[in-house]
């Protein structure tokens, strides 16, 4: 139990974007740098989507996406 707890706080947890929703339970998204990964879950083609460790969280807000340099 204390291994899943560590794997769930040290997996980055992304927002993507669905670009196929494919017939065996899973899609293909992409992140706003580019970076394609199929996961578990479903959604529709165009949903914003969080990803951890290789599956569907949830859906995430379509918000405007904004990179600041420091």
């Amino acid at each position: 139990m204390l291994k899943q707890l560590q794997q769930s706080l040290s997996a980055p947890r992304l927002i993507m974007t669905i670009n196929v929703a494919n017939t065996d339970g899973t899609v293909t998204a992409t992140t706003a740098s580019g970076h394609t990964q199929r996961v578990i879950g479903s959604g529709s083609i165009g949903d914003h989507i969080y990803v951890q460790d290789g599956r569907v969280l949830g859906t995430a807000p379509d918000l405007v996406f904004v990179e600041i340099e420091v």
